[in-house]
């Protein structure tokens, strides 16, 4: 996993390019896809499923289990994870959200809060991603942009 450890971004940040094949992608792409429209809730900016859990401030909610077409994903970042960043425990993915985005689309900065702790990843479809990291306003060290590509 060092190899995929950024640099001059905070030191948890990893990036693993082509993660999952164009064949893998699509099959992604057909899953969410075809699931029934009341699984999409549209938001300001972006239309969101939900899987697992509901986010509460008291922590998660479980309300199901991921489902099955999630399962090769979350297991391959898991081994990769507890072989190398944190090889003392083990987690497991409890939440899932998939997020559509049109162009140029995206959401203002914000804190993901502790259900999100310790682990946080991101499968980007047909598009890259970026992402803008910022340091709390009281801190005197500057922004971090990302682009995953």
């Amino acid at each position: 996993m060092e190899i995929y450890k950024l640099t001059n971004v905070p030191d948890t940040l990893y990036y693993i390019p082509n993660f999952i094949t164009i064949e893998e992608e699509e099959y992604l792409l057909s899953c969410v896809n075809n699931v029934p429209r009341t699984r999409w809730v549209q938001l300001r900016n972006r239309r969101l499923q939900n899987w697992g859990g509901q986010p509460h401030a008291k922590g998660m909610i479980q309300t199901e289990s991921l489902p099955k077409w999630l399962e090769p994903y979350t297991e391959r970042i898991l081994k990769l994870g507890n072989q190398t960043i944190f090889p003392d425990n083990i987690f497991q993915f409890n939440h899932c959200l998939v997020n559509e985005y049109e162009a140029g689309q995206g959401i203002m900065p914000h804190t993901d809060g502790p259900v999100y702790y310790p682990i946080v990843t991101t499968i980007s479809l047909q598009s890259h991603t970026v992402i803008e990291f910022y340091r709390p306003i009281d801190s005197n060290n500057k922004e971090v942009r990302l682009e995953l590509v």
